[in-house]
């Protein structure tokens, strides 16, 4: 029994559509500068939580040691005097030593995205010094993108094949 070709037709245009969202998708999880900003947004939230964790701590050491008095200027130090003040001290020098956390957290990830841009830059056949990020995310998008289309043109019977399994795979 011979299929509708128009049916067959809007078939492949959903495929199509699928395997170009696929690719988006794709695209967007291995881009060089977006993993760099996803890898310094991570440093940064641990920087964050160990700040937090950190001032956690001084805070109820403060309220141990003030028997759960922390009368606080505006400035967030202790009014009080004696021990308290010293408490209060505490947490201020912990804020101090967790800030140069983050800017670490900051350098260590500077020169990672740069090392893959300059990879991805020599990838694409552009010169890593001058090459803007912009222009080596497009053209490593680009040269993705081209492959796919040869390998497509060349062999449009296994993206087919491909594009249906990945269906059956993501319909599950």
């Amino acid at each position: 029994m011979a299929e509708d070709p128009e049916r067959i037709e809007r078939e492949i245009e959903r495929t199509r559509a699928k395997l170009g969202a696929d690719l988006d998708a794709l695209e967007e999880k291995i881009n060089p500068k977006k993993v760099a900003h996803r890898s310094v947004d991570r440093a940064k939230e641990k920087a964050a939580e160990v700040k937090d964790k950190v001032v956690g701590a001084a805070a109820t050491a403060k309220d141990k040691v003030t028997g759960g008095d922390s009368a606080t200027s505006p400035d967030g130090q202790s009014e009080g005097g004696g021990l308290g003040d010293k408490v209060a001290g505490l947490a201020g020098t912990a804020r101090q030593k967790a800030a140069p956390l983050a800017a670490t957290a900051r350098e260590k990830a500077v020169p990672l995205a740069a090392t893959a841009k300059e990879k991805a830059a020599t990838r694409a056949g552009l010169d890593p010094q001058t090459a803007d990020t912009r222009e080596v995310a497009s053209a490593v998008a680009g040269g993705a993108w081209q492959t796919v289309r040869d390998q497509t043109r060349r062999n449009p019977v296994a993206v087919g094949a491909a594009a249906f399994l990945l269906g059956v795979l993501i319909g599950r």
